[in-house]
């Protein structure tokens, strides 16, 4: 649709932008204007739905301003929204709510509130033909609605306040060539000075009070949170207190049975003539009875430690201890599974670490009967240790160091990327096929991991699939004299 220049007053727009302090010092107002913006502002400082009372505000100056009148605001977004078409007029309402519903203001529309905030400034259209009407219709029947109520010229005033436009008044004359002289924009500027003021302060409340009763709800959910989280924190300790109770109570129960088994295994053997296929069953009863008593002192060890009944004596100590009384446990099997077994130190300084001696010597055993068990014959497995102030980042360690470390590495098959993140868990022993039959529990390395923290230290692992592993047992370095 062709939309004709609208010819504005000169005049007005020699205005210029003027802000709502300039607006309101304005000396040229009308007779009895004073008494009229007192009043409004009264009705402005009371109002707690601020939006409605601005229209209702807008339309008391009617009388002195024009036949009716447009409101709308900025939305924080930018975009224009009509609050209201006022019209005092019963028979011309309808129209007037009709508009309201159908005749939003657009970002290019070339009057009213999208002009305002390009210009800034107070604006006076003293001639609005049919043209215009046309051009700025949405439709036929916003079109009826807009000739029916008469529009023949138009003052539009923006509503500013903190250098923001929030909004504009828009008042209509019913004829062509209504005078819109500079007594009657003082008095709309000096309205729409208070009208702004008050739609400010009345988003900032409204702001407020939305980030109160936010704030009031989150609260709420954290209170509720955090109820919910300490019950299922409390559920969780109760069960895993039970879990521990049970494990320990099977464990011993287990015992009774299993000694009972390999008593009687022993006496089948001394007591009369056995086949040497008698001989290999018996043997194999032996094996599987100390496969499962080594599962249920392992589970027992877990249980304790997740008791927190497991006592940890922290004291200095010469790593070469430990490590020494390691070796020697497995230096046989090292040697029948054909592997090289050897040790050694970067450093000719002596490493003290600060820990418990028998824990340590636990740990260390650990780690070296699955080296010895996963690596295959004509492999090697080696014990080096020393003195660390700047431990890997895997380490995850608390405190400032100086740290005694202890590896065990193996040339065995490896482990995988994604079996690393598992393989301190309870019961991991790697892909299927891996493990020898009748070896270890899965156990051992939870419990070697709980252990070096309970000492403030850790267990870390590096490894590659097909080259060997390397664990490493950190502790905190004694302090010398």
């Amino acid at each position: 649709m062709h939309k004709p220049d609208l010819k504005r007053d000169q005049g007005a727009d020699a205005l210029g932008p003027r802000d709502a302090a300039s607006r309101e010092a304005s000396p040229a107002l009308p007779p009895g204007a004073s008494d009229f913006l007192a009043e409004a502002s009264q009705v402005l400082a009371a109002s707690y739905g601020y939006e409605d009372t601005l229209v209702e505000v807008a339309g008391l100056a009617l009388p002195y301003l024009s036949s009716w009148c447009i409101v709308d605001v900025v939305e924080p977004d930018g975009s224009p929204r009509r609050l209201g078409v006022v019209h005092p007029d019963p028979e011309l309402q309808g129209h007037a709510r009709r508009l309201k519903a159908s005749w939003p203001p657009k970002r290019d529309d070339p009057l009213g509130v999208p002009h305002a905030i390009r210009t800034r400034r107070t604006d006076v259209i003293s001639q609005v033909t049919d043209d215009m009407l046309v051009s700025v219709a949405r439709s036929e029947e916003n079109l009826g609605d807009l000739r029916a109520l008469s529009i023949g010229s138009v003052v539009t005033v923006p509503l500013i306040a903190h250098d923001e436009v929030l909004g504009a008044i828009t008042y209509v004359g019913a004829e062509a060539g209504q005078p819109f002289d500079a007594e009657l924009i003082a008095l709309a500027e000096a309205l729409a000075s208070r009208c702004a003021m008050a739609l400010h302060k009345g988003r900032a409340e409204s702001l407020a009070e939305e980030a109160r009763a936010t704030s009031a709800e989150m609260n709420e959910h954290l209170v509720v949170a955090s109820l919910r989280d300490r019950d299922l924190a409390e559920a969780a300790l109760r069960a895993n207190e039970a879990k521990s109770r049970f494990l320990a109570a099977m464990s011993h129960e287990f015992r009774t049975p299993l000694s009972a088994i390999g008593t009687y295994s022993s006496l089948i053997g001394e007591v009369g003539e056995v086949t040497d296929r008698q001989r290999d069953y018996l043997r194999s009863i032996d094996v599987a009875t100390q496969h499962l008593n080594g599962l249920l002192a392992d589970i027992l060890d877990l249980a304790r430690l997740e008791a927190g009944e497991v006592e940890i004596c922290s004291r200095p100590g010469s790593v070469t201890e430990p490590i020494d009384g390691a070796i020697a446990i497995v230096e046989a099997d090292a040697a029948a599974a054909g592997l090289v077994l050897w040790r050694a130190s970067p450093s000719a300084a002596p490493a003290r670490y600060e820990g418990d001696a028998d824990r340590v010597r636990q740990i260390l055993l650990n780690l070296l009967s699955n080296a010895v068990h996963f690596t295959p014959r004509g492999g090697r497995v080696g014990v080096t240790w020393g003195t660390s102030a700047t431990p890997g980042g895997e380490a995850r360690l608390q405190g400032r160091g100086p740290w005694v470390f202890v590896t065990v590495q193996d040339t065995g098959p490896g482990i995988g990327p994604e079996e690393v993140a598992e393989i301190f868990q309870p019961f991991a022993q790697g892909k299927a096929g891996r493990a020898w039959a009748g070896v270890g529990t899965g156990l051992g390395l939870t419990i070697s991991r709980e252990l070096a923290r309970r000492m403030n230290g850790n267990l870390t692992l590096r490894s590659v699939e097909g080259e060997g592993s390397s664990f490493t047992l950190w502790l905190p370095a004694a302090e010398t004299d």
